[in-house]
């Protein structure tokens, strides 16, 4: 089916209208804008080891798994020692509450679980960190499941095919929706569906190597597409 231009969302490639069981949302740049929390705490781990960050995109580095981040930024023998700090500085600036839900996400979200849709996160951002700024933005009560990095996984591909194994899904009945390459790259290697979102840090150039579904510019175009 060739793509199509709709009033809703910018590319439509397939029906998608009852197409679906379980909606995979990421988190950060798809349900909350969390990069001033975020950028604050890169640019204090940062500086911590004398890293010049001022020429760096620190947007590309919301999305991948902190190794990947920190092995990059400040060595490999620095990474675990990086790693450790950002979440200490993470919690103790609290940076989850220096953020904010997109604008209709949350009506989207309600309207998704309404619909008897099952609603989980698959997301590189630390679990419990996920699980406190849903708690806090008043959204966990649409979430059947929500899993994030923990020790045992990290980048989006493991995450999302953990969930998946977990509650033996039928992957067409799958749809991951993101913001990023980590996002397209998930559902490629887990066979499910890609739903994109121009909204948040990802570049569009990227989104569209993942083949997705459908480009939505706002969350409330993603609920024009599934109800």
């Amino acid at each position: 089916m060739p793509a199509t231009r709709t009033k809703q969302t910018r590319y439509i490639m397939h029906e998608l209208t009852n197409k679906y069981k379980y909606i995979i949302f990421d988190f950060d740049g798809t349900i909350n804008d969390t990069s001033p929390g975020i950028y604050a705490t890169f640019r204090k781990v940062l500086s911590h080891f004398g890293v010049d960050y001022s020429d760096v995109d620190l947007s590309r580095h919301i999305g991948p798994p902190l190794e990947y981040t920190y092995e990059h930024l400040v060595g490999k023998q620095n990474m675990d020692e990086a790693i450790k700090l950002h979440y200490k500085v993470f919690a103790d600036d609290n940076a989850a509450q220096n953020s904010h839900l997109y604008d209709g996400i949350k009506q989207t979200i309600a309207a998704l679980k309404n619909h008897g849709y099952v609603i989980a996160i698959a997301s590189s951002k630390y679990e419990p960190h996920a699980v406190e700024s849903l708690a806090y933005f008043g959204l966990s009560q649409y979430f059947d499941y929500v899993y994030g990095q923990t020790e045992r996984r990290g980048y989006k591909i493991e995450v999302l095919r953990q969930l998946i194994d977990d509650h033996n899904w039928d992957k067409s009945k799958c749809l991951m929706i993101g913001d990023t390459f980590y996002d397209a790259e998930g559902a490629a290697a887990n066979k499910v569906d890609f739903l994109a979102v121009s909204y948040g840090f990802g570049h569009m150039d990227e989104l569209l190597k993942g083949n997705p579904v459908a480009i939505a510019d706002s969350p409330k175009q993603i609920a024009d597409l599934l109800l």
